[in-house]
């Protein structure tokens, strides 16, 4: 309970012919239209936040859960693909990401791959790394989800403490042409023909 002042008894008109227990009578009022008028607030700013807190609840409830494959494979028809008509190999998992504003903005026009999240480097054989630090890119063919193939070039960046692969050139056409947008989960898969790296998009 908070102390009375001064200012709650700004309404008050004290009479020439009061008693001490006139005043004593003024002094419990004031008091108790000050506690009922606290009550009245603390319950107001409670229905505000339980309110807030239902609708973040409501919210959470109806967020599309991010769901990833349980153990990454590579599907059967892009495998069949790979293996009978381009002659490929050697498949390796490089990433599996939910895809952000950033990766479809088409004023970007590229597929950022932080090397916190690539499953493993060993994709990239010691001549390909020394290219991509030396700031080369890499041109490589890219399988899209509908099984086309793209040119991309593939590149090494450095910024500020993070370093990623990113994926350039032909990137807008392949988000147009598979509707990629925000929260989709794609995996970015590589393979050889004839020892030269390439690369396949999976779209889930």
């Amino acid at each position: 309970m908070e102390l009375l002042t001064s200012e709650d008894f700004k309404n008050t008109r004290i009479q020439p012919e009061w008693t001490a227990m006139d005043y004593l009578l003024e002094v419990v009022r004031v008091d108790q239209e000050k506690m009922q008028e606290q009550t009245f607030m603390n319950k107001k700013k409670n229905g505000r936040l339980k309110r807030k807190r239902r609708l973040q609840e409501e919210k959470n409830k109806n967020k599309r859960p991010i769901t990833y494959p349980s153990k990454p494979l590579m599907p059967e028809g892009l495998k069949q693909h790979i293996v009978e008509n381009m002659g490929g190999s050697n498949c390796v998992l490089v990433i599996q990401k939910q895809l952000f504003f950033s990766d479809v903005n088409p004023q970007a026009s590229r597929l950022l791959i932080p090397f916190s999240q690539v499953e493993s480097h060993e994709f990239l054989n010691e001549s390909e790394v020394e290219r991509l630090k030396n700031k080369e890119a890499i041109k490589a063919c890219l399988v899209e989800p509908s099984m086309e193939e793209t040119e991309i070039n593939f590149k090494w960046w450095d910024m500020r403490k993070r370093s990623m692969y990113v994926v350039t050139t032909s990137w807008n056409s392949i988000v147009k042409n598979n509707q990629l947008k925000v929260e989709d989960v794609v995996q970015l898969w590589s393979f050889r023909v004839n020892s030269t790296l390439c690369f396949a998009l999976k779209k889930f």
